[in-house]
């Protein structure tokens, strides 16, 4: 494609002879010169270059010489063709000291979205498209950004790999996917309801269990451009309807049967299915596509699917905190609880750890399995289960663990730490998770420079309260944290770096998202 040049600031700097008898009308000449022509000079000038790199220059200078009395036009076309030579040098060399050089204009934008879901895109200078997005909501400024151009927003998402993707895609709410699949799906395609079926069968078995339509729509695409439309649109969003049926089936139960199945897309999906049935591509295909789906949820429902390779969490900072959590002493107190369960230290260690996030967030943690996975316990019980087993202990049992806690000395550590009523059996045993919660966050407080009396919810809004993205490794995980706000802090005490092993065995890589 043409090059495209935009120069945000131009300053003109002239030289000239000491005894030059009117520098002030040789200074208004070049700005003047430079206001008016440069910009069909520069045009001219950069006319033969094509490609696909996005180059950001913080600084760039250039120097022509010419006489005085010079034509303005020429000098124009001087400064122009200076400027596209210094272009060209610097796309030569690539990234550097001020220069920022992106392979195509897909990649710059998916390092854009990426900046924009980490709310890291305004201190980043070559990330400059930023600017106007910076009144709207994270989720609304991603889909801004991805609509400007809907092709190159569906490559630059497709280019990502797909824990840096997934990454992208938590930051939206369910009704702005649903607006950035709407404009996807207008994306061309002619294929068949029974290949888009197909592919999104294959695509899904990639992403997380509770993936979006939108992200199995982007992976079926990152797999075969040629499908984009919104036939493939039509099988994302009734592969999610189908799957989240098979999610909320009720325990025990024979997963979802598939005239069930069937019933269900029916209901949820009729307005999609009468668009699909309408066009050339989908009437044939439409119940080989529903067949292929639902076989494909059912699959991935049976005890012995594989385990998903990518999973995501908004409660990653936790993961700083599990050295500090004391499993083992709770182990050791729990374990002369008479008719405990072989878990019972897992379930008081896990409650105790969600805590740290704050009461408003832990019915939320409660219901998220990849913590239950980390601490051994079942990932696929509901947040509902997991309060009954917390409220099955008596408080005989919870007062053997209040050696382990620390005393909630400070009114806002005991507004933030002490369960709501209704997840807890007893006054008690929220009391003794939150001093168990309490000491853990004490103990990570002293690992920070200065910090050791940081207060619970201080910890959490400044240092813990990070997203991450997992991926599965022989042996355990490896997690990409986000940055948090003291993220100056979590680096000076090299918080988020290393190896953590998770109450269960795993051993989990930590990194940061880079600077």
């Amino acid at each position: 494609m043409p090059a495209r040049v935009a120069i945000r600031r131009l300053e003109i700097r002239g030289l000239a002879p000491r005894d030059h008898p009117a520098p002030s009308d040789l200074e208004r000449r070049l700005v003047d010169a430079a206001r008016k022509f440069l910009p069909d000079a520069l045009g001219e000038a950069v006319r033969s270059r094509s490609g696909e790199a996005v180059l950001r220059i913080r600084r760039l200078e250039v120097a022509v010489t010419l006489d005085a009395d010079f034509e303005p036009r020429t000098f124009a076309a001087f400064l122009a063709n200076a400027i596209a030579r210094e272009l060209g040098r610097a796309s030569e060399r690539g990234s550097s000291d001020g220069v920022v050089c992106y392979a195509s204009r897909p990649i710059y934008l998916a390092a854009l979205l990426e900046a924009l879901a980490e709310r890291r895109a305004a201190e980043r200078w070559w990330l400059r498209d930023a600017e106007g997005l910076r009144f709207l909501t994270t989720a609304q400024a991603i889909r801004t950004a991805a609509m400007a151009d809907v092709r190159t927003g569906l490559e630059a998402l497709a280019s990502l790999p797909a824990l840096r993707r997934m990454a992208v895609l938590r930051a939206l709410t369910p009704v702005e996917s649903e607006r950035i699949l709407g404009e996807f799906g207008r994306e061309g395609g002619a294929a068949s309801l029974k290949d888009c079926a197909e592919a999104v069968g294959r695509a899904a078995s990639a992403l997380p269990e509770n993936a979006s339509a939108l992200a199995v729509y982007i992976e079926a695409f990152a797999r075969k451009s040629a499908l984009a439309g919104e036939t493939l649109a039509a099988a994302a969003r009734l592969w999610a309807e189908i799957n989240e049926a098979e999610r909320n089936a009720a325990p025990g139960a024979t997963p979802f049967p598939l005239p069930e199945k069937q019933a269900a897309v029916q209901r949820t999906s009729e307005e999609e299915a009468q668009r699909v049935l309408a066009s050339p591509a989908g009437g044939a295909h439409e119940q080989e596509a529903r067949r292929i789906l639902a076989a494909a949820a059912g699959e991935r429902s049976r005890p012995s699917r594989p385990e998903p390779l990518y999973r995501f969490t908004p409660f990653g900072g936790l993961l700083m905190l599990l050295p500090d959590l004391g499993v083992s002493d709770i182990a050791e107190a729990t374990s002369a609880w008479p008719g405990a369960p072989a878990d019972a230290a897992a379930l008081v260690a896990y409650a105790a750890l969600g805590l740290c996030a704050g009461r408003d967030r832990f019915a939320e943690y409660l219901g998220d399995g990849l913590w239950r996975e980390l601490f051994g316990l079942d990932p696929r019980a509901s947040a509902s289960a997991v309060a009954d087993r917390l409220c099955a202990f008596d408080d005989d049992l919870w007062s053997t663990l209040a050696p382990l806690a620390a005393p909630l000395d400070r009114f806002r550590d005991a507004r933030f730490l002490l369960a709501p009523r209704g997840l807890l059996a007893s006054r008690r045993a929220a009391r003794a998770l939150a001093g168990l919660a309490r000491a853990a966050t004490k103990r990570f407080a002293r690992r920070l420079p200065g910090f050791g009396e940081a207060s619970a919810s201080f910890l959490w809004a400044n240092v813990l309260a990070t997203p991450a993205a997992l991926e599965r490794r022989p042996g355990g995980w490896s997690a990409r944290l986000s940055r948090a706000p003291l993220g100056v802090l979590v680096s000076l005490a090299r918080a988020a770096e290393g190896i953590v092993e998770a109450p269960s065995g795993a051993r989990i890589v930590i990194s940061r998202t880079p600077a």
